[in-house]
């Protein structure tokens, strides 16, 4: 598939290419999102029994609760270990927890809420068509985040549910090699994602908005 990409918008002195290093995804991972997504239906009984779901043990943690009891939430449909990509390009180390209601961007050690996203409030998925672990979750009230996860289709799966079952609507799903992204009111990123003779090769162009 030939994908034809406007860079000239990308060149100008407000545009800076940054570097992503990130171990590209299995072949196996990029298959089961396409056959899962592949699926118009997808029900909790489904989900439950094909996933880990929360590996962290996060609906155990008593500091945890707290803040889910907050926002009326009870359920943890995922949470893992995820590399989160900054603004400037660089990875922290993050927790991410999904509820029925939510989002949460968690420091490991601390376990401090850097950030919760309501779940109504995001538009749309956006994923490669290629093996990586890039996912970016859209938030156009707010900004956008972008993650690398070695468990890409199962937050897929577990955002999926959350919104329907929360909202009573399908969540959106982008499959393409051009992704671009807010990381603020005045601040673009574009990811092309390219399969070279080693592996998939990913670039971050960055620009400013206003």
């Amino acid at each position: 598939m030939t994908q034809v990409v406007n860079t000239a918008e990308w060149a100008g002195e407000d545009s800076t290419e940054l570097d992503l290093d990130v171990p590209e995804n299995s072949t196996e991972e990029d298959d089961k999102l396409r056959e899962y997504w592949a699926k118009k239906e997808r029900r909790r009984s489904s989900f439950l029994k094909d996933f880990v779901g929360d590996s962290l043990g996060l609906k155990e943690n008593q500091r945890i609760l707290m803040h889910l009891t907050k926002f009326g939430e009870s359920t943890v449909l995922f949470s893992d270990v995820v590399m989160k990509v900054n603004r400037r390009g660089r990875l922290q180390e993050r927790w991410l927890m999904i509820t029925e209601g939510g989002v949460y961007n968690i420091e490991p050690g601390s376990l401090k809420i850097r950030r919760r996203i309501a779940i109504g409030n995001i538009s749309h998925i956006s994923v490669s068509l290629l093996s990586d672990n890039f996912l970016v979750i859209h938030v156009p009230q707010e900004y956008d985040y972008l993650y690398a996860s070695g468990r890409k289709t199962e937050i897929v799966a577990a955002l999926r549910l959350s919104y329907s079952e929360a909202i009573g609507e399908e969540l959106s799903l982008t499959m393409q090699n051009v992704i671009d992204y807010h990381i603020d009111k005045f601040q673009q990123r574009r990811l092309v994602f390219q399969r070279g003779e080693e592996g998939v090769f990913t670039k971050m162009y960055a620009k400013r908005t206003k």
